[in-house]
């Protein structure tokens, strides 16, 4: 949604030098937190429809196209206006194309080929991808050293904790890594090319145009490309299809753009730390898988980071 006052702003005043400076605020946590949640879980559920045989490619596109339909209609049962085309192009395109289509794509794919050890250490790049994006795209959202030191440590705790499945040595190919670093920067470009270029808060009419162009990217892929097009019509497929719509999608995407707006997409995408922890939580507590030494260090390890990244959050220079 543009607000009238902003539609009528100079160029110089919607740029990206007249981006607020963002830092964390205790609401920001809270949303960070049930992201991580949401977002955590989804695992289980993406790996649930893979397993019970659906094609990674057609499942992916199958959310996505639910998403899209269930964002334009709570969009239109709260008759919210919609965006000016030219800020609908920019989120259809970036967010559409790079943040969900060729991300969500690329993860899926390449989680076949990796161990789950080695996907949760390439997914915990996504921070650092983003710092190096933002460096040359977004010079007013510099982090400061104690936010670098954060996301430092973030990722150290993420490789303690899954470090004894990296112990066991490579498995899959060399196609798993690959395609996992694809995924995340791509995320990273498409998240700061919507801070640079995009105007204000992602409505809920752009995030459902994302979720569209992702369907039809991944759809028309599936058509085209080798791959296997399955989806069998069991209930525990709809079940997990049904749960990444409404937590992982809705809940998930809408958290994340208004944690994007609020606080940059470095502090945003720093949500990839919290992923592994969700992970054991849901391991330990609904499959009854014990708890490493090694998994409570990197778990506190991560911790720390992420109190860093909070509490270190403003820029420099500001």
């Amino acid at each position: 949604m543009v607000r009238a006052d902003a539609a009528r702003a100079p160029a110089s005043a919607t740029g990206p030098a007249a981006l607020p400076r963002p830092a964390y605020a205790p609401g920001d946590v809270a949303l960070l937190a049930l992201l991580g949640v949401v977002w955590g879980i989804a695992y289980v559920f993406i790996r649930q429809g893979i397993v019970l045989g659906a094609s990674p490619l057609i499942f992916a596109a199958a959310r996505y196209a639910l998403s899209a339909a269930a964002f334009a209609a709570i969009a239109l049962a709260r008759r919210e206006p919609r965006p000016r085309t030219h800020d609908l192009s920019i989120s259809a395109v970036v967010g559409g194309v790079l943040v969900i289509g060729l991300y969500g794509g690329f993860l899926y794919w390449g989680e076949q080929y990796t161990a789950g050890g080695y996907a949760s250490v390439l997914s915990t790049t996504a921070p650092i991808l983003t710092v190096v994006v933002a460096y040359f795209l977004l010079p007013h959202e510099h982090l400061g050293g104690r936010a670098l030191l954060g996301i430092l440590l973030g990722f150290v705790g993420a490789v303690v904790l899954v470090l004894p499945s990296l112990g066991r040595g490579p498995e899959g190919s060399w196609q798993g890594p690959v395609f996992i670093i694809a995924a995340f920067v791509s995320a990273a470009f498409g998240t700061v090319l919507l801070r640079r270029f995009g105007r204000g808060r992602q409505g809920l009419w752009q995030i459902g145009a994302q979720f569209a162009v992702a369907a039809l990217l991944l759809g028309g892929a599936a058509s085209v490309l080798p791959v296997p097009e399955r989806f069998p019509f069991r209930e525990g497929i709809w079940f997990s299809l049904a749960a990444l719509v409404a937590l992982s999608s809705l809940v998930g995407y809408f958290t994340y753009f208004a944690l994007h707006h609020r606080v940059g997409p470095v502090r945003a995408n720093s949500v990839a730390y919290l992923l592994p922890l969700v992970g054991i939580a849901v391991g330990s507590g609904v499959y009854g898988e014990p708890v490493t030494g090694w998994e409570l260090a990197g778990c506190g390890i991560v911790l720390v980071g992420m109190t860093i990244l909070v509490r270190g959050s403003k820029p420099s220079g500001s």
